[in-house]
């Protein structure tokens, strides 16, 4: 049995790249990270040991969710205005390592450029769970194992809506045209980030493709670009959605 978390970076808003500032993100990503049940213990165990690590180090309580979007643009959150730009970063680039260098992972990933996707924005989330399903459930076939699929919060309603539609468990009957999924069982399960190491490890994966993805000039002193590729790369699958990386652009 193996277990995907998913998280999600952007909003599925339309993009007006005349009025950036006045309308949706310019991505929609979504980002799957998955373990083998036999090797979860063991992954929760490493990331409690890097937790206590940077604890240790003054840099951020174990009880603090390891989010990077409020960590790089702080607001008021004092657990993160208490730290350096260069550390936050230098501690997202050892978290992608952390993630990076355990070989019980594979990451799936679902980008969506808006300015240059055919797709309306109705589309963007159950176009990016489609695919991100069918890469697992590809992966899992691989396997010969079967699945299940953690969210975090955000969107639930919709996207479990969605998910019976492709696993064919909705009452209705109704299902999603050829996209049969035969690995993954059981609906969606959702989590509260703040709750979930593996959750809080997704966004980790999802923010480093996002930086990558559309980088932002002012990051680039601290490599923001770069650490996807370094750290986090090396895990994605290879599904036949994908590009010659692994990444499913739509």
């Amino acid at each position: 049995m193996y277990f995907c978390y998913v998280d999600e970076s952007g909003d599925c808003g339309a993009y007006d790249a005349s009025m950036p500032d006045n309308t949706g993100s310019k991505y929609f990503i979504l980002a799957g990270l998955a373990v083998q049940d036999t090797k979860w213990k063991i992954s929760l165990d490493i990331f409690k040991s890097f937790r206590k690590k940077i604890a240790r180090e003054g840099f951020l309580p174990p009880d603090v969710e390891f989010h990077c979007a409020e960590m790089i643009d702080p607001r008021k959150q004092k657990a993160f205005t208490s730290i350096s730009i260069r550390d936050r970063w230098r501690l997202i680039d050892e978290y992608a390592d952390t993630l990076g260098q355990n070989g019980s992972f594979s990451i799936f990933s679902i980008v969506i450029d808006k300015s240059k996707s055919t797709l309306s924005k109705d589309e963007y989330l159950t176009s990016a769970t489609t695919r991100l399903f069918q890469c697992f459930d590809e992966f899992l076939k691989t396997q010969q194992s079967h699945g299940m699929v953690f969210f975090d919060r955000a969107n639930e309603k919709v996207i479990n809506t969605h998910v019976r539609k492709l696993l064919g468990t909705g009452a209705s009957g109704e299902v999603v045209k050829d996209a049969r999924i035969g690995w993954i069982i059981e609906d969606p399960i959702f989590r509260v980030s703040t709750d979930s190491m593996f959750i809080q490890s997704a966004d980790v994966v999802v923010y480093c493709l996002k930086e990558r993805e559309f980088p932002k000039g002012s990051r680039e002193k601290h490599d923001a670009d770069k650490i996807f590729g370094k750290r986090l790369s090396k895990r994605l699958f290879k599904s036949k959605y994908g590009d010659e990386e692994g990444i499913v652009r739509l």
